[in-house]
């Protein structure tokens, strides 16, 4: 999980990628979205049959943004994990799937949504 990266991360990112096995195709994508270092944007990849997943957020503009940002990435990681274990991609196990995510990765998301909160 990457939070606030921009494209000064993209070395190390590429190398996590790299590691887990990300196919040529999605590597460039990654590479060439990485290194234009935009703000309020983001990227998910897995490898289903080694069970990793990378999230990468990149910095956002507003809390607003990283809110969406966040939700989107955590999407397509739900129907990720989803797909590599027959679930249905509607209905309740894939929205408790995304809660639990939510929810280990509340702590650092709520300092960025809120930096001031407790």
């Amino acid at each position: 999980m990457f939070y606030e990266s921009d494209r000064h991360d993209a070395p190390y990112i590429l190398q996590e990628l790299d590691d887990m096995g990300v196919d040529e195709y999605s590597y460039i994508k990654a590479n060439n979205n990485l290194r234009m270092g935009y703000k309020d944007t983001g990227l998910t990849f897995s490898n289903l049959r080694e069970r990793k997943s990378v999230m990468v957020l990149s910095k956002a503009t507003s809390k607003a943004e990283f809110a969406n940002t966040w939700f989107h990435e955590l999407i397509h990681c739900s129907m990720h994990i989803a797909k590599e274990n027959g679930l249905e991609e509607m209905g309740e196990p894939i929205a408790y799937l995304g809660g639990e995510l939510a929810r280990s990765m509340q702590p650092i998301a709520a300092r960025l949504m809120c930096p001031t909160c407790d």
